[in-house]
């Protein structure tokens, strides 16, 4: 599993750090839509998870990618990011990645999610993180001219967009959205289990290059064993 990095052109292709944690899981470019690419779904989680938090604080919910990714992300960040640049979570789940960040010192974090029941999870389990706020959001749907951001962390979202009924045309919009969010010398970090390195590199790459791909544990899934690699995205120069 190899680290590398490349540079970028103004006004289109932006850098990104890939986390990989799996090889392809299909032939064919598009993957089988699944329940977990819809939003029925998602918010049926989070109400049991939500529930699960009322009744035992100490039971903040699935870390998706576990653990050790999450790691892998926070080591690269505490060691590149300013602590008060703005960090945007995209399909934020629980926060924990947020909190993680806020107690390294990171001071301007956000997070959405499109399901309301994330939210109010996140919003319960941070509830003493000042420096985080949290948004019901949708990335395919809402127009984020507002606000940019250093860094926009992707920890499972551009996989679950992958596994919709209308996952071709919601990839794309995806894509498009983010590249409107990574301010001009900002960072896209990407974890996925569905797409492999060079799967993600030529998706993304009429808006990012890869700058470096973090090496990341293995995932089984599907009942095959799946080398993890971690690639990343940042703005290109």
């Amino acid at each position: 599993d190899g680290v590398f990095s490349l540079g970028r052109s103004f006004n289109t292709l932006q850098h990104y750090y890939i986390l990989n944690l799996t090889e392809a899981m299909s032939d064919s470019e598009e993957l089988h839509d699944s329940q977990l690419g819809s939003k029925t779904y998602w918010e049926d989680i989070y109400k049991v998870e939500l529930n699960n938090f009322k009744n035992n604080n100490d039971d903040i919910g699935e870390i998706w990618f576990g653990e050790r990714t999450e790691q892998k992300m926070l080591d690269w960040m505490t060691e590149n990011v300013k602590a008060d640049l703005p960090i945007l979570d995209i399909g934020t789940g629980n926060g924990h990645m947020l909190q993680l960040l806020a107690e390294e010192g990171f001071t301007n974090l956000t997070g959405i999610d499109y399901a309301e029941s994330s939210v109010a999870l996140a919003t319960a389990i941070n509830s003493e993180y000042p420096d985080i706020s949290f948004q019901c959001r949708n990335i395919l749907t809402e127009n984020f001219t507002e606000n940019t951001y250093h860094v926009c962390i992707d920890k499972g979202t551009y996989d679950a967009i992958s596994l919709s009924e209308t996952s071709a045309a919601d990839r794309q919009t995806y894509k498009q959205q983010v590249h409107s969010l990574v301010e001009r010398e900002g960072v896209f970090l990407l974890a996925s289990v569905n797409w492999t390195p060079d799967e993600l590199t030529n998706f993304f790459s009429d808006f990012f290059l890869v700058s470096r791909l973090l090496p990341c544990k293995r995932f089984y899934l599907r009942g095959r064993i799946r080398p993890g690699r971690v690639p990343r995205c940042v703005p290109a120069t």
